[in-house]
């Protein structure tokens, strides 16, 4: 304990006191005989009486509440409130009014409200509640009387004490609390009931802070969160705090961070805070009957004829002696509630912050001492030097650790506990530091990644779990981590660490190295694959390097690395890939340019000419190979694939293509090739004369013939006047086209009479061919001349009629006629119309300057 109250006497016999009130160094007593009495009360001057009211009332004063900032006195005297004014000495407790509608009130409790307007003013609100028999009735104080606030609540019994607090009124009864909140209409009830004591002592409330409400109940001090009432049920709420004093509390009041109860023949001074609540006994004031607080650090104590004045003691004094006694909570409370400088008071609180904290370390309260360091606002570094095995070594770019005095030296469940505090800690610390390099404020990059790099060996011997996130964070120091991650065998979080700080090669040799270690968490090319598909194109000779083996060790799988559905692998460049492809894994390039053609929609020519190229060369060895007598099951499937890519792309160059195309192999891709290139003959040629394959010829004259329509002649001309040397050297000529081949001939005739001009149909046919094999023919042509013949016939009659029509139109035009004369007026310029002047006239009949006309053109092209 520690004296926080020094007490002075101010008066040891003399009235019989029933009532007391102050403020400020000012105390008010209520006598037995009805008088009022006020001493200003000075420690240095003395005591000295500046008001006396004799005849105030005939009855005892039982209550009284000063307002301050209104220099108003309420008095309870006669079962009825009275109200004075103690603005002047000389007033001497001037009467102002009396309130008839409080009569038989035998308590009452005030709520005095202080705000401010929007135009600056303060107003002072003032409630009370009059207890009357076993109604509560509340009044507001108007101008210079109490006025009703027509609110009344009916209660269970008469009450015994009575407190206001914000919206709501507590009422302590003989044997519960119930607080009753006023905001409600109609008010709501909420009961805080418990055990009816063996030995009835009268309740007391007060207001703890803002509002918390101290309610006595025997030994016990039990706190009530006022602002919790509406979220919990009222049945179920709990206290927040309950405190054992020495004897049943008759009477308390709050003087932060003290609370000053009254017992019997004691006055015992408490705090809030730690666990030896108990501060100072004050034996010397027995048998008190009343404890008023006036003003910070001041507070009145009276019994039936004695005061007196209770001062707190110098903090600074106090602070001293706490700190020695090791109550640096306490210390803290009193030192945020001194009027020192404020810079010099925030440099105490840290400085007792620390010292707590180390306490509270030494003692083995690790998650405590860590609040307290953050509280301090430490530098995180001082904290993890309290653990030896976890500073880092001076390269990282600190001084070596330096031993703290008094720190224990921590094993097994004790530094578990400490580490799981300290990962608290660090984790908050490293937010702040994170906050401050995006804000750009002053932050040591130096400091995230000893905290990384601390929180990391602390999850390694608690939470390995954790280990993964926080690498991804890209923080920790490269050496001191991977050394750490080794030790642990945390092949995968090594990964991770590698690719935060960019150190792929390491990264990949490790995956290489431990691939074919059965057992291994990176056993396998799947993580090699999965690590080379997020490089990227910055990283392409890296992925070219380590690729190579994947690929040789399992191709399919290993091309992922290039085809994969990732954003990272789809921008890779694909010509780079390709050369790389061709020249270390050449049966992989087909593959890869299926993928990227079919799949990703690539449109370069280059890659289309390349995979039509690999298609060719693949055939060609096939061909070879099955005309040596060997099985090719996969010969069809794969010209089946260059000649649909021949037939249907749209993106290859067809004449860098044929370039490579042989002559004699390969003839019918070789015409689809010749077709791009519209090279009409060649291509007729080759499925005529070469393969004999009169359909295809048809369907491609067919499918031309909108851009070329000689085409059809050509095939006539190419079946009956077929050239005698075959189109490429080396290739054999159908038998069945060595010849004129009559019967094909007549057959294109009759099937596309109209597309094949007649002159050259007759000039090319054999002498020898029989008129009447021609007979259809030329009766279709025949129809047709005279068909085309009739609808020339009609359109000339129809174009003559247009023409009559509109020689008609315009005679008619040439008839009108208009004026222009020295009043008329340009609509667009509203000027008139000069001699001489250009003009235009619209269809409407509107005429305007040719000027104008054509700006109005002229705007309404842009």
């Amino acid at each position: 304990m520690h004296q926080a109250y020094s007490v002075q006497s101010i008066l040891k016999q003399g009235v019989q006191i029933e009532a007391i009130a102050a403020f400020g160094n000012h105390v008010i007593l209520g006598t037995r005989s009805g008088q009022l009495i006020m001493y200003s009360v000075d420690e240095a001057k003395g005591v000295d009486m500046r008001m006396f009211n004799k005849n105030f009332s005939k009855k005892p004063i039982t209550q009284m509440e000063v307002v301050p900032a209104e220099k108003l006195l309420f008095v309870l005297t006669d079962n009825m409130i009275h109200v004075c004014d103690i603005s002047r000495i000389e007033s001497n407790f001037e009467f102002m009014h009396s309130s008839i509608e409080t009569k038989g009130c035998t308590m009452f409790t005030m709520d005095v409200d202080r705000h401010r307007s929007t135009t600056g003013e303060v107003a002072t609100v003032i409630r009370i509640g009059c207890v009357i028999k076993r109604r509560l009735s509340f009044f507001f104080w108007k101008k210079d009387k109490l006025a009703s606030l027509e609110l009344v609540i009916e209660l269970n019994d008469v009450p015994k004490a009575l407190s206001w607090v914000k919206q709501t009124v507590c009422v302590g009864y003989k044997d519960e609390y119930v607080i009753y909140d006023i905001s409600c209409n109609p008010p709501k009830t909420h009961p805080l009931i418990w055990a009816t004591p063996s030995v009835s002592h009268e309740p007391s409330t007060c207001l703890i802070r803002d509002s918390m409400l101290a309610i006595c109940k025997e030994n016990y001090l039990m706190l009530i969160d006022l602002n919790q009432l509406k979220s919990k049920d009222a049945i179920n709420n709990k206290p927040e705090l309950m405190q054992t004093w020495t004897s049943p509390l008759l009477g308390l009041v709050w003087d932060e961070p003290f609370v000053v109860g009254r017992i019997k023949n004691n006055i015992e001074v408490r705090c809030l805070s730690g666990k030896d609540t108990l501060v100072q006994f004050l034996p010397e004031l027995k048998n008190t009957k009343f404890l008023v607080r006036s003003d910070k650090g001041t507070i009145f104590a009276a019994a039936s004829s004695e005061l007196w004045c209770l001062r707190l003691v110098n903090i600074p004094t106090q602070r001293e002696q706490l700190q020695q006694d090791k109550k640096f909570q306490l210390a803290i409370e009193l030192t945020e509630i001194s009027d020192e400088d404020a810079e010099h008071k925030a440099q105490i609180i840290r400085s007792i912050h620390m010292a707590y904290a180390k306490e509270l370390f030494v003692n083995k309260e690790f998650s405590a001492a860590m609040k307290e360091f953050e509280k301090a606002d430490i530098d995180p570094y001082d904290v993890i030097r309290l653990f030896p095995s976890l500073v880092p070594e001076p390269k990282i770019g600190v001084d070596a650790p330096i031993p703290t005095a008094n720190v224990p030296r921590l094993e097994d469940h004790d530094l578990e506990n400490a580490y799981l505090a300290l990962i608290e800690f660090l984790a908050q610390a490293r937010q702040r530091e994170v906050v401050k390099l995006l804000d750009t404020k002053s932050s040591s990059k130096s400091l995230l990644e000893i905290i990384d790099t601390t929180l990391l060996k602390c999850y390694l011997q608690t939470n390995d779990a954790l280990v993964g996130p926080l690498l991804r964070l890209n923080k920790c120091h490269l050496e001191e981590s991977e050394k750490m991650l080794k030790k642990y065998n945390k092949l995968s979080e090594l990964i991770i660490l590698y690719d935060g700080k960019g150190k792929h090669k390491k990264a990949l040799n490790l995956l290489q190295e431990q691939a074919t270690v059965e057992g291994s968490v990176l056993y396998g090319i799947k993580r090699t694959i999965s690590y080379l598909q997020s490089l990227g194109a910055d990283n392409l000779p890296l992925i070219f390097e380590f690729a190579s083996w994947v690929l040789t060790e399992d191709p399919i799988e290993g091309l992922k690395i290039f085809t994969e559905e990732l954003i990272a692998v789809e921008a890779l460049p694909r010509a780079k890939v390709l050369d790389f492809l061709v020249s270390k894994h050449k049966g992989l390039v087909i593959p890869y340019l299926e993928h990227i053609i079919e799949v990703w929609g690539d449109t370069n020519t280059l890659l289309h000419n390349v995979l039509i190229k690999q298609y060719r060369g693949q055939v060609e060895r096939l061909l070879t190979q099955q005309n040596n007598g060997e099985e090719t099951p996969e010969l069809l499937p794969l010209r089946a694939k260059l000649y649909k890519m021949l037939e249907n792309t749209q993106y290859y160059s067809p004449d860098r293509v044929l370039e490579d195309f042989p002559t004699t192999l390969l003839l019918e891709e070789r015409a689809l090739i010749l077709g791009r290139l519209k090279k009409h003959e060649k291509v007729l040629a080759i499925y005529i004369q070469v393969l004999g394959d009169v359909a295809k010829a048809k369907t491609y004259a067919e499918a031309n013939y909108e851009e070329d329509n000689e085409l059809f002649n050509l095939l006539l001309k190419t079946v009956l006047k077929p050239n005698r040397q075959p189109p490429y050297e080396g290739v054999t000529l159908h038998p069945d086209f060595l010849r004129p081949n009559t019967e094909v001939a007549l057959e294109l005739l009759n099937t596309y009479t109209v597309k094949i001009e007649p002159t050259l149909a007759l000039e090319y046919l054999p002498d020898d061919v029989p008129l009447y094999e021609l007979k259809n023919y030329m009766e279709t042509v025949a129809r047709k001349q005279l068909a085309d013949s009739h609808q020339r016939q009609i359109m000339r009659g129809l174009l003559q009629a247009e023409v009559a029509h509109q020689e008609e139109q315009i005679e008619k035009l040439k008839k009108q006629s208009f004026e222009l004369n020295e009043f008329s007026v340009c609509p667009e310029c509203k000027k008139r119309f000069a001699n001489q002047t250009a003009f235009v006239r619209y269809p409407t009949g509107k005429v305007v300057h040719l000027s104008c006309y054509d700006r109005a053109l002229e705007a309404s092209q842009h």
